[in-house]
């Protein structure tokens, strides 16, 4: 097999046809002029000729004009289309139909060459006999990005004139009080009728929003009131009292008389729990539940759990947040391998079998009201996420069992199974977008990864999962990759808004779905990391309601955030304690859903107990000690809070505009746009670190020469690592599992394969299969038919 790849080969020269038996010609559209096509000398000789990337504009045309060519030089003038050696591909996509007819070509020729068996199957093409890309958005939607950004600037404008026409208004009626008191009744009768004929241009809504506002500061200024929550009224106390008496409100409210001001406030602001939801999603904070989440993983799964009971101890809820080792991230079961058996239980647990995933929960009721776990898993998180319900289902039939003295019978473990999963708590990464373009452990050929995402969320839907996420969007790998809190908000909200088409593409109903929604940010020391939950829940949410027609719930941008682990530096390691401290400042700030803060050795290695426990006491001391976050709306009526909301809101929508015009995200995927955009922002950080530009104390301002350079003889900080023997353990473990599910593991295999090729609900397959299948087994026949990852060079 000969590979020739020039700028000009093939206009005037043929020579590779005397060296090679069979000789295919590769195209694109790209060749110019249809008059270029007369010089092409292997149009004349070429036993195939292929056309590739037949997805770009202008492509039909260009077959069209080939097989035109190719007629006239070889004197076929009569011959149909379908005979001519001249095929379309789109190589760029698995299982595409026009390579499939290409082998299938290519395959009879060699046979009759070489007298010699090559196998094909028969291409599965359209009518038209060509491919097509395979495109998760409809054409009709593509302009996505940019109508969410025409709406967010709408709903402005339209705040914009309600302002001035309410501020009108109060100000007529004010005048109109003045001149009646003055005598003058015929000046204060004409403002009337003009204060009147205002008043009527002015919607509904907002005389309603300006009432619902006078009683919202009523009640919150009384001590007490009450919000809904699943149709259950949550009474709370509005006010806190300092050591020195004062009574504190818990969330305070602007104090303004102008109707304008209060409007303004109401449409860009709003108290939390209300639309546009910028200062939060919930009215008040949980005195129940802090949002303590700490990410945890080492080793075996019985290691974690030993862990996962330290993180809890004392705790009145478990908020349990799963770090997986690479060869679980990569789907890959733990075996000798040299280049899987030095990652096997480092950085993370080791879960490659549902009996692995029960040890690593032994001791927590998944379906407990005060528990819940974060997977951070993406590329093949299918098999993790069917582990994760099985073992909730095993630990609730084990009760009914204790309890009743009995196995269930097949109607009672329907019952479980369906009452478990509309219990259980939790989160699962499962971000496919941010893995192409920041987090690099996309496994499976997109457009299959998409399609999976899409059977999960089907999956949620018919089973009313309604307690755990199925996503949770991430922009922290993105802004550890490199982007700014900008382009991590504007990139992270765009994937969620691909999201909603791709889920809305397959009929599912958004207000269904996107309950299941979560989010991740990171969480630096730059300003923008102040507000980008604020813009991002305020974009969310008018997008939401005003364009998609979405109920409250799903207008409701829910996020987890962590802090940065770039900010976090080896050297004088410990002040990264101080950091951290700020950015977890930052997040409950903003009324952050729940917060990972990093222990300051993070820098080099996992971290140990003593430095996860000083990173729990810093949310700790912030959520029960620190006295301004008594208040639970601080940012709230800060000029420059505001200030920066307004400005990183718009820059969020410029860049959605940008990836319109590529074509989208998925057409900015295709084009490096998002990747060029973080590796280019990741230079300017550090450019501008190592010239000292942006200061970092103990790095390269403040440093104490003599523990800037820690030598390895110096080293003595405690890091946690895997041992070998430990890695052997849950080698051997996968290896008995396999051998005693062989059986079932082969037929249960065979049918996913079957139903991937038929297009089939595939997570209602891996929820069967996972009792009896490792994550290696099925990574590896999703590959088959799925295909795996290739990034566009």
């Amino acid at each position: 097999m000969v590979f020739v790849e020039t700028s000009g080969i093939g206009q005037g020269d043929d020579a590779i046809t005397e060296v090679a038996d069979v000789s295919m010609y590769v195209t694109t559209r790209e060749y110019g002029a249809p008059s270029q096509l007369e010089k092409l000398e292997m149009l004349d000789v070429a036993d195939l000729i292929v056309l590739n990337k037949f997805d770009r504009r202008g492509s039909e045309e260009a077959l069209s004009e080939i097989r035109k060519q190719f007629k006239r030089n070889r004197e076929m003038w009569d011959a149909d289309d379908s005979i001519l050696p001249v095929i379309p591909t789109i190589a760029s996509q698995f299982a595409d139909a026009g390579v499939d007819m290409l082998w299938e070509r290519l395959s009879g020729i060699l046979r009759e060459k070489n007298n010699a068996d090559f196998s094909a199957t028969p291409a599965r093409v359209s009518k038209d006999g060509l491919p097509h890309r395979s495109n998760p958005i409809p054409s009709e939607r593509q302009g996505y990005l940019a109508e969410v950004s025409a709406a967010v600037r709408s709903y402005h404008e339209r705040t914009d004139a309600a302002v001035a026409q309410v501020r009108l208004v109060q100000q007529l009626e004010a005048s109109t009080e003045q001149m009646r008191s003055s005598g003058k009744d015929a000046a204060a009768d004409d403002l009337t009728e003009e204060s009147e004929n205002v008043r009527s241009e002015v919607p509904d809504e907002v005389w309603k929003a300006l009432e619902e506002f006078d009683a919202r500061v009523v009640a919150y200024r009384s001590g007490e009131a009450s919000y809904t929550v699943r149709g259950k009224a949550i009474p709370v106390e509005t006010t806190r009292t300092t050591l020195s008496g004062l009574d504190l409100p818990r969330v305070a409210l602007p104090d303004t008389e102008d109707w304008g001001d209060r409007l303004e406030w109401i449409r860009d602001e709003n108290a939390p729990g209300s639309f546009p939801f910028t200062g939060g999603v919930f009215p008040f904070k949980r005195a129940d539940e802090l949002p303590v989440r700490m990410f945890a993983g080492e080793g075996s799964a019985e290691r974690t759990n030993k862990r996962y009971h330290f993180l809890s101890k004392d705790q009145p809820f478990n908020r349990l947040s799963v770090a997986f080792d690479s060869p679980s991230l990569y789907g890959h079961d733990p075996v000798g391998r040299l280049d899987i058996f030095g990652k096997v239980c480092e950085s993370g647990v080791s879960i490659s079998t549902v009996d692995e995933m029960e040890k690593l929960f032994e001791g927590f009721d998944l379906c407990a009201p005060n528990t819940s776990v974060s997977k951070t898993i993406n590329g093949n998180y299918w098999w993790h996420l069917a582990a994760f319900f099985t073992v909730a289902i095993r630990q609730q039939v084990a009760k009914f069992v204790e309890e009743n003295g009995r196995d269930p019978t097949d109607e009672e473990n329907s019952e479980i199974r369906a009452k478990t999963l509309r219990t259980v708590r939790g989160t699962v990464q499962a971000d496919q977008l941010k893995e192409a373009m920041g987090q690099n452990t996309l496994v499976f050929n997109l457009d299959t990864a998409l399609r999976m995402m899409g059977d999960v969320a089907e999956f949620y839907v018919d089973n009313d999962v309604r307690n755990h996420y199925f996503v949770s969007i991430s922009g922290y790998h993105i802004d550890e990759a490199g982007a700014n809190p900008i382009s991590q908000a504007a990139l992270t909200l765009s994937n969620g808004l691909t999201y909603v088409e791709l889920f809305n593409s397959r009929g599912l109903d958004a207000d269904k779905f996107l309950r299941n929604f979560s989010w991740f940010f990171s969480n630096g020391m730059d300003p923008e990391y102040a507000v980008i939950g604020r813009v991002s829940r305020r974009i969310w949410a008018i997008a939401m309601r005003d364009l998609y027609g979405v109920g409250d719930r799903g207008q409701k941008l829910k996020y987890h955030i962590q802090g940065s682990g770039r900010s976090l530096h080896s050297q004088e390691f410990t002040w990264n304690d101080y950091r951290t401290t700020l950015q977890a400042l930052y997040a409950l700030a903003d009324n952050a859903n729940s917060l990972h803060t990093n222990s300051r050795d993070e820098a080099f290695g996992t971290p140990t107990e003593d430095t996860v426990r000083d990173a729990v006491a810093i949310q700790l001391i912030l959520s029960k000690e620190y006295g301004w976050l008594q208040n639970e709306n601080p940012l709230q009526g800060s000029y420059i809070a505001e200030w920066l909301t307004d400005n990183v809101e718009e820059q969020v929508l410029r860049i959605f505009e940008e990836m319109h015009a590529r074509g989208g995200v998925l057409g900015s995927l295709e084009v490096n746009y998002q990747r060029n955009r973080i590796q280019d922002e990741s230079m300017v950080y550090e450019q501008r670190k190592h010239s000292g530009e942006l200061p970092i104390v103990g790095v390269n301002t403040y440093v104490d020469e003599g523990s800037a350079m820690m030598s390895s003889e110096d080293f003595d900080v405690d890091v946690t690592r895997s041992d070998e023997a430990e890695r052997h353990m849950v080698i051997d473990r996968n290896k008995a599992f396999k051998e005693t599910h062989a059986a079932e593991a082969e037929a249960g295999l065979a049918r996913l394969k079957q139903v991937a090729r038929e297009g089939g609900n595939l997570f209602e397959v891996m929820m069967d299969i996972v009792e009896y299948c490792t994550v290696g087994q099925v990574t590896q026949a999703l590959f088959e038919t799925g295909g795996k990852f290739r990034r566009n060079m």
